[in-house]
């Protein structure tokens, strides 16, 4: 069911964000912006979750910063519930000062952030002051915001407003984290490899998501859940729609194709497998009721913490992609694209995915 206490709250945050003196305008003939969450920068100890990655996400940032990106951090960017601030700077300074670099500038020249749950003290008096008495002035030129819109469309939040324990209560949450977690996590070296999650709540926080999206007929980007969904599309359900048209391709296909079809149609399957493994079974929940596919109202760009990458999401011109960052190769793997202006039609008519918006297949 929607709650109504995260739906007030995105919606008092949207209203607010885009308001003509906060919306950010966003030329798509030729304006470049990358998207990433929930890198949760540590102090380099076991509890770290982002250390694994932090080479690949910096060879990452160079190659946007090459190709003239702008880039905007969806919250969650620093791990201040297990760390202080200093802590962080001390190993990932060479990192935060390249975001800063390439963040996305407002209109009065500050570079933007948005802060999420494990961060939100970036966006207080206190923290600031306590730079300010360190001589710290690394984040001087910074804005942090709590959500931001891209002309009127295109609305960025990080998803954990409105959740008791991760929104009012927060300073409850980080002292569990920091004093218990923290501690288990460097004993036992647990949770070294991404966060633990309760698939039952994402799913329903996610569903909470697209409802809100739908009901506001607005591109809604979100982190926090660390899925990377694309087009109000998880990975389960891009498979689902590949092996049926690979069925359907198999039906017509001259015998000389079919074994190769059919070995497509064994891998996806078993990649529907393990994803159904993690979940004990449980399939994942739908945003929409079948046979008819959702509104494609709703994205995540996932996480930096993968134990096999990160993801993002790109906005280039006229096309969005939701990316994968490979671990091992460093290779940038482009899982899903669209044209943002399809989608945001598609948004605004409250019209459902359809063969033109479903995963384009390769040929075989």
């Amino acid at each position: 069911m929607f709650t109504g206490r995260t739906a007030k709250k995105f919606s008092k945050i949207y209203k607010k964000a885009k308001k003509p003196e906060n919306r950010l305008p966003f030329d798509f003939e030729k304006d470049c912006l990358v998207l990433f969450s929930d890198h949760h920068k540590g102090d380099g100890s076991a509890a770290d979750d982002f250390k694994k990655n932090a080479l690949l996400y910096e060879s990452a940032l160079s190659f946007y910063k090459e190709k003239g990106f702008k880039l905007v951090v969806l919250g969650d960017n620093e791990e201040l519930w297990e760390c202080s601030y200093d802590q962080i700077l001390a190993i990932h300074r060479q990192i935060i000062e390249k975001e800063i670099e390439i963040a996305l500038v407002s209109s009065n020249q500050k570079k933007i952030r948005i802060w999420g749950n494990h961060d939100k003290e970036v966006s207080l008096g206190r923290l600031r002051r306590f730079l300010k008495a360190m001589r710290e002035k690394i984040l001087n030129k910074v804005e942090h915001r709590e959500g931001i819109c891209l002309g009127e469309d295109i609305f960025l939040i990080h998803g954990h407003q409105g959740r008791f324990f991760e929104d009012k209560a927060w300073r409850v949450s980080r002292w569990a984290v920091q004093f218990v977690w923290k501690k288990i996590q460097k004993i036992f070296k647990i949770g070294i490899d991404g966060p633990a999650e309760n698939y039952e709540i994402r799913d329903n926080l996610e569903f909470q998501y697209y409802e809100w999206a739908k009901k506001n007929r607005v591109m809604l980007v979100c982190g926090h859940t660390h899925r990377a969904i694309f087009a109000s599309l998880t990975h389960f359900d891009r498979l689902q729609i590949e092996i049926s048209h690979l069925k359907k391709l198999l039906k017509e296909a001259p015998s000389e194709a079919q074994k190769k079809l059919e070995k497509e149609i064994d891998r996806k399957k078993t990649e529907r497998e393990k994803i159904l493994k993690k979940r004990s079974g449980k399939m994942p929940r739908s945003f929409a009721k079948h046979p008819e596919w959702p509104v494609p109202c709703y994205f995540n760009d996932g996480c930096c913490g993968y134990t096999n990458g990160i993801t993002c999401l790109e906005i280039e011109k006229q096309t969005i992609r939701l990316i994968k960052w490979q671990r091992e190769t460093s290779k940038r793997i482009v899982l899903a694209e669209e044209n943002i202006q399809l989608l945001l039609k598609y948004i605004k008519e409250g019209r459902s995915v359809d063969e033109s918006l479903e995963p384009k297949l390769k040929d075989y």
